[in-house]
Order: C-alpha cells, then structure tokens, then sequence
C-alpha cells in the first residue's frame, strides 16, 4: 500500500510540475512575435486598395524576414511562438515559406497549441497548390481570374475523408462547398 500511495504522490507531483512548466512557458511566448501576428491578422481584416495592399505585402515581407531571424536565433519557446510564427509565414510568396509554415504548425501542435491542428491542414494545402498539386484538405479558395468565381480546384476531395478533417479542425467538404457558394454569390451581389 506505501509503495502505491508513494507511486501515486510521485506521480501527481510529476503531473502539477509538468503543468506548472507548461504554464510557464506559454506566459514566455515571445512579445514581438505575438504583436508580428496580430499586424499580420489586422491587415486581413478589410478590404484593401491595390495601394494598401502592395503596403501590406511590403509589411509581409518585413514580418516573413523577421521570423526567420527569430527561428535561426531559436527564439521560438511555446506553442503560441509557433503558432504565430507559422500564421506569419503562411502570408509568403514562396513554396518554401508554406512549408516553413507547415513544419512551424507541426512543432506548435506537439507545444499543445491546438489553433496549431487547422493551421498544419491549411499550410500543406497552400504548399500543394503552389506545387501545382491538389490540395487534400480543401482549406485554400482562389481564383485566377476576377471574372471567374472563386474555387478550390485542384482539390482532390476524396483523398481525405470527412473523418479525418474534422480530426484537423477542417469543415466537411459538404459544409466547405456550401461556403464556397455563399462567397461566389456575394460576389455576385456586387
């Protein structure tokens, strides 16, 4: 009985030094790089001119070279540094910068940070698709052309079960499909 009582009080107090460890470390989430990220998110939140979108892609580009410095310097501590990092590096114009992004994604999910599970499935989806390949998750809309409506294609919807999205935080296909209407027919409207 001692040994499975001494067991069992070792045991919790592994489990309340991990816990406190793991509160630590997300309260040391790196300034900078969270007040980065929400520059990178206030700039997608409204409509923007052709002149302050070529801003915002300057401010991208600024933001992209700052966590790569950050990651070569080994400045990313928690899942929320991840995290952040990856949703910076997402904005890139580059195959590798999406699959930077991916990895980033990947390493915050193992940090815990669960906004981590969406953000791996959209970042392979957008590495694909500059790859020329379909994406599997069917995260990523675009249109090539403004007269046309938006899509998803190349998506190769049957890969990846309803299943296994939703394990990733990822709509349905169904539900993915009702909003890629949605937005075609707001298009419309104007």
């Amino acid at each position: 009985m001692r040994k499975y009582l001494a067991a069992s009080l070792l045991g919790l107090s592994l489990s309340l030094a991990a816990q406190t460890n793991t509160a630590a470390s997300q309260s040391q989430s790196n300034e900078k790089l969270i007040q980065m990220a929400q520059e990178d998110q206030l700039a997608r939140t409204s409509a923007l001119t052709q002149a302050e979108r070529a801003k915002a892609f300057q401010a991208d580009a600024t933001r992209l070279a700052a966590v790569k410095e950050m990651i070569a310097q080994n400045q990313l501590a928690t899942g929320l540094d991840y995290f952040n990092a990856a949703l910076i590096m997402q904005h890139g114009q580059t195959s590798d910068d999406y699959l930077l992004a991916h990895t980033l994604a990947v390493i915050g999910i193992s940090k815990g940070n669960r906004n981590c599970i969406w953000l791996s499935a959209a970042t392979l989806d957008r590495y694909l698709f500059s790859m020329k390949q379909p994406q599997i998750y069917g995260t990523q809309s675009h249109r090539l052309d403004p007269a046309k409506p938006f899509t998803m294609e190349p998506y190769a919807d049957q890969l990846v079960t309803d299943g296994l999205r939703k394990e990733l935080d990822v709509p349905a296909e169904a539900v993915q499909k009702q909003r890629l209407d949605k937005l075609n027919q707001s298009l419309l409207a104007k």
